[in-house]
């Protein structure tokens, strides 16, 4: 069976009155999990947290952790977007900004960690030291190849580095002047591992690789080896470079955007939208599905019936949550959403029974409503693939939004909803500009420090709750872990009471 709770299936029938579901919505937070039996050889350094992210050709695009940073102006930054892939999750760019800012950090976070890169600047002999100093100074790059005709698949002839020259004095010199042309070379090299090897035995800071008549054809860097050691879980795409997810809108005009995104090599496109369950989606589904081979993230939904929908009109993952982002004020002002829990059991229950109908399963991606790994752990048992975060990564040093001092003095980072008017993203919740209204808020959020500093740690916690309940991995949580709704009074009791706290309960 899916998990231990059972509730009745919410659709109403259709009478000549409105209907009222003879559900009630839950939080994740009035969830506990039971514990079982945690085998020896299941503790928590021995679970997995891969998951399955969505459709991809044949099979899925797998992530190592289930996170993802929300396609949010606040949230996701080229920084964090690497370090979520990194981590073994996903970054998602946000739609409200041009198209061309939008590929630009595509283009950023696929150079991050490339493998073989081919995308580097690149010399001629003929360069001043002057134009390299500028190059430098703009672009942070410190090592070039220098070839016959200056572009990167001509013949080699040296390397030139920042350690090469003296700003001072050697302005006016060219670039053969302080060039290096004792360059060792990998010849007709396509394997990154005997790169890798080859690099350390000559104990440089990277590797031309060249045609057997001294063509450049890529470069392999050091500090990406060193990157891929620090980071040995990191979500790649299959030229090892990291994966990075793009959101489009539903308006036709973002047609163009997307042939952009798949240019420039978007690994998955996520359809922005508050409310999934509309013709204006399927109809943005099917276009792309009958145009482009790229996986397709579809949402929000919280419903049976919303799930179906997009399934039908070639999902190939599904987001479920609509008005419990923190920020999020849709349900106040026009009264539509679900609590989390409730709309992940249902919609998980569809994709179940759309699995064994079909023979395919969808993934499905928890968005909202997660304010630590209590929720996380809640969300994943109930059916959950994958979760998209706002606030708790917001709070991190490498999240989008400004850090700053609040009144009091404490650091704290910038935090906006896209449905604020900060945003204004209008597109996304069909809206007109003359007529915007506002469906989330502006505020703040404690700086946490750095995600490479503290995801880890959630992590870890994840794995721990995992272990106790006796299972090693999310599909096992899908099937084996044992729920309950608790009540108000054991809810106070599972948290701090009846004592004053001198150090207090470490936060994300």
């Amino acid at each position: 069976m899916h998990c231990a709770i059972s509730l009745q299936a919410s659709g109403p029938r259709r009478t000549n009155m409105a209907q009222i579901a003879s559900t009630v919505s839950h939080s994740l937070k009035e969830y506990r999990l039971l514990p079982r039996l945690t085998e020896a050889n299941e503790n928590a350094q021995s679970v997995s947290l891969e998951t399955r992210l969505c459709r991809q050709d044949d099979g899925y695009l797998v992530l190592r952790t289930p996170f993802l940073s929300a396609a949010m102006q606040a949230v996701t930054s080229v920084e964090l977007a690497i370090a979520m892939a990194q981590l073994g999750g996903m970054g998602v760019f946000a739609v409200s900004q041009t198209i061309e800012e939008q590929c630009a950090r595509i283009d950023a976070v696929k150079r991050f960690k490339a493998g073989f890169q081919t995308d580097i600047v690149t010399l001629s002999p003929e360069q001043s030291i002057d134009e390299v100093i500028g190059i430098i100074n703009e672009t942070g790059y410190s090592t070039f190849p220098v070839t016959d005709t200056g572009v990167f698949h001509g013949k080699l002839v040296g390397v030139i580095t920042d350690k090469d020259f003296d700003e001072r004095y050697d302005r006016q010199q060219r670039v053969i002047d302080r060039m290096k042309t004792d360059v060792q070379t990998g010849i007709e090299e396509d394997d990154l591992k005997t790169a890798n090897t080859r690099m350390i035995e000559y104990g440089r800071g990277f590797l031309p690789i060249v045609s057997s008549e001294g063509t450049l054809v890529s470069v392999v860097f050091k500090k990406d080896l060193d990157k891929h050691i620090r980071h040995p879980y990191s979500t790649e795409d299959a030229q090892k470079r990291l994966v990075v997810g793009a959101a489009i809108s539903t308006h036709p005009e973002d047609r163009e955007r997307l042939e952009a995104l798949i240019e420039h090599q978007a690994d998955v496109i996520v359809i922005d939208a508050s409310d999934g369950h509309t013709e204006y989606q399927g109809e943005t589904l099917k276009w792309i599905k009958a145009h482009y081979d790229i996986p397709v993230v579809a949402g929000n939904v919280v419903t049976r019936e919303g799930f179906n929908y997009l399934a039908n009109c070639g999902a190939d993952s599904v987001k479920i949550g609509m008005g419990i982002a923190s920020g999020c004020t849709t349900q106040m002002v026009k009264a539509t959403g679900r609590g989390q829990a409730t709309s992940i059991k249902e919609v998980a229950a569809a994709r179940d029974e759309w699995a064994k109908t079909n023979g395919d399963y969808i993934p499905l991606i928890a968005d909202g409503s997660i304010q630590g790994p209590a929720d996380m752990l809640i969300a994943l048992s109930l059916g959950a693939n994958a979760l998209m975060m706002g606030n708790l990564l917001a709070r991190f040093t490498e999240s989008h939004g400004e850090l700053v001092r609040n009144a009091t003095g404490d650091l704290v980072k910038e935090y906006w909803m896209e449905g604020s008017r900060k945003a204004f993203n209008n597109r996304r919740y069909a809206q007109l500009a003359s007529t915007f209204f506002e469906e989330g808020i502006v505020g703040q959020v404690p700086h946490a420090g750095s995600v490479y500093d503290k995801l880890p740690i959630v992590i870890q916690m994840l794995r721990s709750g995992m272990a106790t309940t006796g299972c090693p991995t999310i599909e096992a949580l899908h099937h084996d872990s044992i729920l309950e709704l608790q009540s108000s009074v054991s809810l106070e009791d599972s948290g701090v009471h009846d004592m004053s706290t001198v150090q207090s309960i470490q936060e994300i």
